[in-house]
């Protein structure tokens, strides 16, 4: 990490605010200098004192304009005219970019032509005909043409609105009247108020009169357009939230300057979509930063009723100056069109294996939300870190498929969405294994019962239960483990039936490579409790004893006493190991996790059950499981002795239900009866 004695810290430009963002990409540009992202921005070997200075007496309006807009400075002829008839060095790269661009634009008639196709002609004939270096970086951070079948088509950048306007904000005519009001348009000299307004912007000081009634920021700054900022102490921002689509629009008029300068450091490309089958060539555009698409469910900033969009900006953590910014997110940062990446499902994943990319150390994630009258707003929805955590590698091709949709029935769809947030939340470590681990045993007991075409969930690897057992080192846990390793094993074919086959209806293809829902599915155990579960396992264990079918034979993880012991004593959450175990069923099982510990007693009938049970040459028979089930002993003294093992115990038991619940737990046997898995 940049050690900060040499450097500026701009408190109040944080990545949380998508004006903050930009502002800083500004002030790096104008200011020359390098700069970094810790918890807020921060520029090297700078001056702040000196960049107000510089900003106050050096800064030259650029010539952006968006000339189809129906409120551009070019349907307004005074002010086009007192542009073009200001002699002041300050405004000579504005001028000399409109008097070209009025110059191509004469012989062009688009008299009759409505705003969209006023759009679709001039940016389809301008850009080959004017050569001004500071209009053509504009519209290419606006948007971006490309031709389809059914002709030509617009595609904006959400950052600079739907082509350099939200609304009836037109940015460039708002730039061209902030300019003016802060330096004269025929002197060039800054107004008396200019220098505050800039402090103010750049350095974050309180300064009277420095905001303004003005609709400057569009969507970049929701807070300034939707409540007022200065409202009375009693007033709360939720009654400025919905309020009729008034809004305060308070802004400083600096903080539009930088956020163009920001704001047109990107440029746009375009590729064909080859997914779409049929219609006019789609194309999807980078307008850099990172624009996606996301599908309805897959991310925090959707909802059921179909797509959203989100702008990722970029953060880097090592100094990096404007140009060499400007060269990665318009070069290198292409990645996210020749992979296709369109959501946030895979976005991650791209850039983690990209070693291009290290440099960008986070990236602020903005839903584009629609606000009730205003449109859409650049909303913060958190931060993004590639190669924080590789937890849900495993699961990205099946995210995929497993997108909520409207015609999925309800419960399918809200287990599907919240699984998606905190599959994403998990990777960015902001969320706990165990929500998730949980929530995908839950999707794969109901995808079991329904006819569905997501795909089960592939198998998981050890990682997910060991990080598990980290966060909650539990008797729970470990009792969820050993439940789940059951796999009773044919004792000569070696044939095994894991939990999970006899859970659900999930298969898996070898020669496809791939899990499937299978019609051939007999075995199907209660799971509407842990004692349901039970009870139904160790009923089928015992129906398939004259199959040659033995628990013993194909366990993986065995509890340890004290955690049985729990169990039997009625200290154990049932529901979280019933939970777990679903969740565990889909993982494989480390052999190995907490150490075995012996240091409560256990009930001798327990003990001499689960010996019998886990020996590899005994079994259990049905009358000593619902004998015990019923809290009597007798049928497992009569069974004990029939194996020439007479012992005497109490005929009755308190806790013989739990000690017959407790024998689906592998265990070390505890006497031996018979041959034991070593």
């Amino acid at each position: 990490m940049v050690t900060a004695t040499k450097a500026v810290a701009f408190p109040h430009l944080t990545p949380t605010t998508a004006i903050a963002w930009l502002k800083a990409v500004g002030l790096l540009r104008l200011s020359g200098a390098t700069g970094y992202w810790g918890d807020c921005f921060y520029l090297l070997d700078v001056s702040a004192e000196d960049l107000v200075e510089h900003i106050l007496n050096e800064y030259q309006p650029k010539p952006f304009i968006s000339p189809w807009n129906s409120y551009s400075l070019f349907d307004k002829a005074e002010g086009l005219t007192a542009v073009l008839a200001s002699r002041s060095k300050r405004y000579e790269l504005m001028r000399e970019g409109y008097e070209e661009l009025q110059n191509a634009m004469q012989s062009l008639d688009t008299a009759g032509q409505s705003a969209a196709q006023k759009k679709l002609t001039l940016m389809d004939y301008l850009p080959s005909r004017v050569s001004n270096h500071y209009w053509l970086e504009w519209i290419n951070a606006v948007g971006l043409m490309t031709n389809t079948k059914t002709g030509p088509r617009f595609l904006c950048n959400d950052l600079l609105g739907t082509g350099g306007n939200v609304g009836t904000t037109d940015f460039c005519t708002a730039y061209f009247q902030v300019c003016t009001q802060l330096w004269n348009l025929d002197t060039g000299e800054p107004s008396a108020e200019a220098e505050a307004f800039i402090r103010s912007s750049v350095l974050g000081e309180l300064q009277p009169k420095t905001l303004l009634a003005q609709a400057l920021l569009g969507h970049t700054y929701p807070a300034a357009d939707y409540f007022d900022d200065l409202a009375p102490a009693g007033m709360s921002q939720a009654d400025y939230l919905d309020n009729g689509g008034r809004s305060s629009q308070l802004a400083n008029p600096v903080d539009l300057i930088l956020y163009l300068e920001g704001a047109t450091t990107f440029t746009g490309k375009a590729i064909p979509l080859n997914e779409v089958a049929e219609g006019g060539q789609e194309y999807t555009i980078a307008a850099y930063p990172l624009l996606l698409e996301v599908n309805s469910g897959s991310a925090d900033t959707s909802d059921r009723t179909g797509r959203a969009n989100e702008v990722w900006l970029p953060l880097w953590d090592q100094p990096m100056d404007w140009e060499d910014f400007q060269d990665l997110v318009t070069t290198d940062l292409a990645f996210r069109l020749k992979n296709q990446v369109v959501d946030t499902i895979d976005m991650l994943d791209v850039i983690t294996q990209a070693d291009d990319y290290c440099g960008l150390s986070r990236f602020a994630r903005f839903g584009l939300w629609t606000r009730k009258g205003q449109g859409k707003y650049l909303i913060y929805v958190g931060l993004a870190t590639p190669g924080k955590t590789d937890f849900g590698a495993e699961l990205r091709k099946w995210r995929l498929q497993a997108r909520p949709t409207e015609k999925q029935p309800q419960a399918q769809y809200n287990l599907l969405t919240v699984i998606q947030k905190t599959l994403y939340r998990l990777q960015q470590g902001n969320a706990e294994v165990t929500t998730a681990i949980r929530l995908l045993g839950q999707l794969e007991v109901l995808h079991s019962r329904v006819q569905t075409k997501v795909p089960p969930v592939p198998q998981l690897g050890e990682k997910w239960i060991e990080a598990v057992y980290q966060e909650y080192p539990i008797a729970e846990v470990e009792l969820a483990v050993a439940l789940a390793s059951t796999a009773p094993t044919h004792i000569d074919s070696g044939h095994a039936y894991p939990l999970r086959r006899l859970l659900s209806s999930a298969r898996y293809s070898k020669d496809k490579d791939a899990w499937f829902w299978s019609d051939d599915h007999h075995h199907k155990l209660k799971t509407s409790s842990l004692e349901a579960l039970c009870v139904s396992l160790l009923k089928l264990w015992n129906e398939w004893e004259h199959d040659r079918y033995h628990p013993a034979h194909g366990w993986t993880y065995r509890a340890s006493p004290d955690a049985i012991a729990a169990f039997i004593a009625g200290r154990t959450n049932d529901q979280l190991i019933l939970e777990l175990a679903l969740g565990f069923a889909l993982c494989r099982i480390p052999s190995k996790l907490a150490p075995s510990s012996k240091t409560q007693p256990l009930p001798e009938p327990y003990k001499y059950a689960a010996s019998l049970q886990w020996c590899r040459n005994t079994s259990l028979t049905a009358q000593t499981v619902n004998g015990l089930l019923a809290g009597s002993t007798v049928p497992l003294s009569r069974q004990l002795a029939a194996l020439q093992k007479p012992v005497v115990l109490p005929s009755a038991i308190a806790v013989g239900k739990r000690c017959a619940l407790a024998l689906v737990f592998p265990c070390q046997p505890f006497h031996q009866i018979g041959e034991t898995n070593a």
